[in-house]
């Protein structure tokens, strides 16, 4: 009998930690073991970037920042569901050969040195201002193709011309970064640059860099790379991540380009009162915006003008001035269900309290028009939100489930 009991608690401890559901997507369950294999991948990555060294995985001092990851690695796990089902039924999909490009161009590193020459940002003639920098860029380029390994030539010449107080004393010297580390152009270059070859001027916001790329090293030296490894995970798991990153940039383009105009729009007026988390120290501040929330939500329901309630109410500064005036919105520049109770309403009506862990907030509906051209904030916003609005339409659509306690929400 003892031994049935302890084979009975040992099975219930393999399902436990291995089968029972962490989420499902249309019914179908996405075990629990996939989900902490994911949080663990997540975490790896997180100790690199916040620089925690092996050992000191569970200190005390990041538990906090390592509880977040448990909501990120079980949106990860659904999205890599809802992902695939996109790309099999519109039908597009990466090669394995772009997963393979993606894989080395993040995970190398370059090593390089540079000289920054500033544009004068005070100066009144600013296109003047900017050829004078470019001619002293192309200057310092010229002096160090001369003798481009001379050590001593970069010494003086990083410390008398370059605006980098990180490296002017360093004989201009950045070390070893990896994608990500530099801006986009200074990344662009340092790439494909051949090694040890004196750059023409390359323009950021900065100023004029002249760049010289001394070494670069392949994944092999990654350290994110080499902390997977040594944590159970391989080149395959990490790959594997590549892909769905590849993929969300395919998704993301496709959505951005299917964005049109004019669409449907509605007007809307807006009152937003922050709601602050109930905690010991901040235990007046919240007990003080739900009794702001009550009297919003007596005055909107007397019949108070709903702009006067902004004015008097709203925690949005700007558009509190101008009775709440939150300007035009087309489908996908709001919550999904929020704009779809929005859309739904009449003109002249109010919509029901919308409450998150951040804030409250009321709408009024003050005007619609069936086609109204988007103008380029707009543009700006859809694409911004392109993503993360198909992802939630997406949860919705295929009746996505959260399962582990305490993340349903």
């Amino acid at each position: 009998a003892a031994l049935g009991l302890m084979a009975w608690a040992a099975a219930g401890r393999y399902y436990t930690a291995n089968l029972r559901p962490a989420a499902s997507v249309d019914g179908r369950t996405i075990p629990y073991r996939v989900y902490t294999r994911e949080l663990g991948y997540a975490l790896v990555k997180f100790y690199v970037e916040a620089g925690v060294p092996v050992g000191f995985e569970n200190d005390s001092r990041i538990a906090s920042q390592k509880a977040q990851y448990d909501r990120v690695a079980l949106t990860s796990v659904i999205e890599q569901e809802l992902l695939d089902e996109a790309a099999r039924v519109e039908g597009f999909d990466v090669s394995q050969a772009e997963v393979d490009e993606h894989f080395v161009a993040n995970y190398s590193e370059f090593r390089s040195r540079h000289i920054l020459i500033a544009v004068d940002k005070e100066a009144t003639d600013k296109d003047a201002a900017d050829k004078a920098a470019l001619a002293k860029a192309q200057t310092v380029a010229a002096s160090l193709r001369v003798a481009p390994n001379d050590q001593e030539l970069w010494n003086k010449l990083a410390k008398e011309s370059s605006a980098d107080p990180g490296s002017k004393d360093l004989g201009g010297e950045l070390g070893f970064v990896g994608k990500g580390g530099f801006v986009k152009e200074f990344e662009d270059h340092a790439r494909t640059a051949p090694i040890g070859e004196i750059s023409d001027p390359v323009k950021t916001s900065f100023g004029y860099h002249v760049i010289q790329v001394e070494e670069r090293t392949g994944p092999n030296t990654s350290a994110s790379v080499k902390r997977w490894l040594t944590s159970g995970y391989s080149i395959e798991d990490i790959k594997a991540h590549e892909r769905y990153d590849l993929l969300r940039e395919r998704k993301t383009a496709r959505l951005a380009a299917a964005i049109v105009s004019p669409v449907e729009q509605i007007h809307l007026l807006e009152v937003i009162v922050g709601t602050p988390a109930p905690t010991n120290q901040g235990q007046n501040d919240f007990v003080a915006a739900l009794k702001k929330i009550a009297d919003v939500k007596a005055a909107l329901d007397k019949g108070t003008d709903f702009g006067e309630v902004a004015k008097q109410y709203s925690e949005d500064v700007d558009r509190a001035k101008v009775g709440g005036d939150a300007g035009w919105f087309a489908l996908g520049m709001l919550e999904v269900q929020t704009e779809n109770e929005l859309f739904a309403l009449h003109v002249g009506s109010v919509s029901r309290q919308f409450a998150t862990t951040a804030q409250t907030t009321w709408y009024k509906v003050v005007a619609k028009e069936p086609s109204r051209a988007l103008d380029d904030d707009q543009r700006a916003k859809l694409k911004e939100n392109a993503y993360s609005h198909w992802f939630e339409e997406q949860a919705r659509a295929h009746k996505v489930q959260k399962l582990v306690p305490g993340l349903a929400f």
